[in-house]
């Protein structure tokens, strides 16, 4: 009798120890870091979630996103790429200050053109909208969006 108690304790125990991992579900687990929520970034401002879009304008918008995501994807891996030789210059037994310096230069310079090649994307799509789209746009703040920001996700990656 005692064996029977054990063992259904044991299962017991096992079935809910995996309905508590089911239940969490899919995912590197809960924690603040990139995950889905609204963040403030480098959106187009609310120009896809204005009303009354015509097949053109959405067509030439989505043009434009495209052509945005693609330029700063090659701009993204060049900028990763200094990231990965900034570190390896800290790891140097000697530091030298200045490839340090220019190294985090050449980051910055990045940066600063992922921010023009963005102010000309989300000017491009203002554009593309009619004044009275165009006014429906300061409600929902500039640049917010739908998006990465902080909340369940996968923790902070750096």
């Amino acid at each position: 009798m005692k064996r029977i108690m054990v063992a259904l304790g044991l299962v017991a125990a096992v079935t809910l120890t995996a309905a508590t991992v089911f239940a969490w579900g899919p995912g590197m687990g809960r924690g603040m870091g990139p995950g889905m929520g609204h963040g403030f970034g480098q959106g187009y401002g609310a120009a896809a979630a204005v009303p009354n879009l015509s097949a053109d304008q959405a067509a030439k918008i989505q043009k434009i996103r495209s052509d945005r995501y693609a330029e700063a994807q090659t701009v993204r891996s060049e900028m990763y790429a200094k990231k990965i030789e900034l570190q390896a210059l800290f790891r140097e037994p000697v530091l030298d200050h200045a490839k340090i310096t220019a190294k985090q230069k050449e980051i910055t310079a990045l940066q600063t053109q992922l921010q023009e090649k963005g102010l000309a994307a989300r000017t491009a799509v203002a554009e593309i909208l009619t004044p009275e789209q165009r006014a429906q746009l300061p409600a929902h703040g500039p640049g917010f969006r739908g998006g990465r920001g902080r909340g369940m996700g996968f923790g902070n990656r750096w």
